[in-house]
């Protein structure tokens, strides 16, 4: 993303501190490191800068940009799931078949190792105390700074593990710049350091002058969940890291019942089969009791994103959902597909779509009708599945995700303009982690899950989570077995279905097969749906299409033969750019990824 014109003025204004050449072409009616650091206003224009960098929705323009070393676009709430087992693209993903090498030929700085925006932080943080106001008023905006680098590194940690840990701006001839890292164990503590503080500083969404736009207390608090919940869990699972996880499991929860206590509550209207789909098709979430924080767009200053439009076509990464989530759905007897007696089986969409979840239906697309006339489409009424050999952008495993989809042509319209709002954090994923931080500190009873679990089921009309009485899956637990080396416990198992299936590309199943240590259900074989030769009469059955013995839609049968495969030896961290290798001597790389 392109820098910013006040952070990056000031930087090189430091930066060129000790060339007075430098500072003399400088104007001196322009922005100033000497004048700057005067006023709210100035603290407050600082970090409206940086907002942008972090709070990206579904990016802005054209929403394009690569999100590097991911590969997948700038909508990373929606697309990320698109390097999971949740997904297929049709150009299938480097990073899920382990066939990542951008870190070999790219600049330094590349692949996610790159500092800029942390020098731009603690920039802040070495000058905030210098405006004269009030030491509540600079504590505000030191917090959203410090809320800001607590995200940044939290981030780093799960790409790289052990990364440099920074506290002050650096110069060319900083020896710091040529250090090794820091240890994760360090790194974690500092961050957890950081996301307390903010929490002290900042304002609760309640206080009569929090502007809503603005990052809280209670956003603070649900990022430090999020980190709790991420670094406990990663501990426990990776034992090789010989790290105790307790302190963040703990923190976790904490911070969950904070938030529970807060007066946010589930979005709903009392539609369970339109509720959950709805709340992903909105122009504004203030004053929606779930979203804690949201990306919304300005169509007066024409600062939008043409999200809705190019999800709308299909072209993003042209994926599909794969038959390995659909599977993950419950019937409607609150009971798993392989031993549900109302399942209809996969014979056919509309027949795998009945007696589900009603999430299902309300997250892919059924084989519906598509009026041009009124662009009229939705969770129950999409286009039948486009899949290879009809024309327009196909959908290669003919599950099209419907959630997200906002039904407006109008919207479609405006393009770059596009003001679909994104959610960014709800309060669904508050439910889901206290429950599933509660089964980690062995505190999971009937009444922890009647209030998560039990609730998120509530609103689409579910049956509830006995503890007492759980379905065997054994479809599911010997996937564990086979993929992970371990079966979790049955309660475990459910809550973390109800995590995959609650927060379906949402961008969280990367990071929760990586805690889980569950890389390799990466491996389960990608396949789609039931291939219906009499609703597809032109498509061409190993031309056009190929399927597997039991006539599943097979998306990489030619260009991915062999699968995906994941490397338990390197994959749960990315590469340090070869470039930065060679500039730094003191920096090593992780294990399995080549050095040179």
């Amino acid at each position: 993303m392109k820098r910013h014109f006040i952070t990056a003025a000031l930087a090189l204004l430091v930066l060129g501190s000790c060339n007075n050449k430098f500072l003399e072409k400088y104007p001196e009616d322009k922005l100033s490191d000497a004048t700057f650091w005067t006023t709210e206003q100035d603290l407050k224009l600082y970090c409206n800068d940086i907002y942008p960098d972090y709070i990206v929705g579904f990016g802005y323009g054209f929403g394009d940009a690569t999100v590097s070393p991911y590969g997948y676009t700038q909508a990373a709430v929606v697309y990320g799931d698109v390097i999971t087992d949740n997904a297929a693209p049709s150009s299938y993903s480097l990073v899920a078949a382990n066939e990542y090498i951008g870190y070999l030929t790219g600049a330094s700085g590349s692949g996610g190792w790159n500092f800029d925006n942390i020098r731009t932080l603690n920039l802040f943080l070495e000058n905030f105390r210098r405006a004269a106001i009030p030491t509540a008023t600079q504590n505000i905006y030191g917090g959203e700074i410090l809320f800001f680098k607590a995200w940044d590194y939290f981030k780093k940690v799960r790409l790289f593990g052990d990364v440099p840990w920074l506290t002050k701006t650096l110069n060319i001839d900083s020896p710091e710049l040529y250090g090794p890292r820091t240890p994760r164990k360090e790194v974690m503590d500092s961050v957890m350091a950081c996301i307390d503080t903010a929490i002290a500083w900042l304002p609760s969404k309640t206080e009569a002058d929090y502007q809503t736009d603005r990052i809280s207390k209670e956003t603070a608090l649900f990022l430090k969940m999020r980190i709790g919940l991420y670094e406990g869990t990663y501990r426990k699972y990776h034992k090789d890291l010989n790290l105790d996880g307790t302190s963040f499991l703990q923190a976790c929860k904490d911070a969950c019942e904070q938030l529970m206590g807060d007066g946010y509550s589930l979005y709903s209207t009392g539609k369970p089969k339109e509720d959950y789909f709805n709340l992903f098709a909105q122009y504004t979430y203030k004053g929606n009791p779930e979203i804690i924080l949201s990306k919304e767009y300005d169509a007066t200053l024409e600062l939008g994103v043409a999200f809705s439009r190019y999800f709308a076509q299909n072209l993003r990464h042209r994926f599909g959902v794969t038959r390995n989530l659909m599977d993950a759905y419950l019937c409607t007897d609150g009971k798993p597909i392989s031993s549900s007696s109302v399942f209809l089986g996969r014979d056919s969409i509309q027949e795998e779509l009945q007696f589900r979840d009603p999430r299902l239906s309300q997250t892919v697309a059924n084989f519906g009708t598509y009026d041009l006339a009124t662009g009229v489409m939705g969770a129950d009424n999409a286009p039948r599945p486009n899949i290879p050999g009809l024309s327009g952008n196909a959908c290669p495993t003919g599950y099209r995700l419907a959630k997200w989809f906002l039904n407006d042509p109008e919207d479609w319209n405006r393009v770059t303009n596009g003001m679909q709002a994104a959610p960014i954090f709800r309060y669904a994923e508050v439910l889901l982690d206290y429950a599933e931080v509660s089964y980690e500190l062995g505190q999971a009873t009937q009444a922890v899950i009647d209030g998560t679990i039990n609730k998120l089921r509530d609103r689409v009309g579910m049956p509830h989570l006995d503890i007492s009485s759980i379905a065997a899956d054994p479809v599911l637990d010997g996937n564990y077995a086979k993929y992970c080396g371990y079966t979790p416990a049955p309660l475990l198992r459910e809550i973390r279905r109800e995590r995959r299936v609650e927060m379906a590309f949402e961008n969280t199943r990367w990071d929760d097969l990586m805690r889980w240590k569950a890389g390799r259900f990466l491996e389960i074989p990608v396949e789609g749906m039931k291939f219906v030769q009499s609703q597809f009469p032109t498509v061409k059955v190993n031309s056009d299409i190929y399927l597997s013995t039991d006539g599943f839609i097979l998306p990489y049968y030619k260009t991915l033969p062999g699968g995906r495969t994941f490397d338990e030896t390197k994959q749960y961290l990315f590469p340090i750019p070869i470039e930065d290798l060679v500039l730094n001597k003191a920096l090593t790389q992780n294990p399995g990824w080549k050095s040179n």
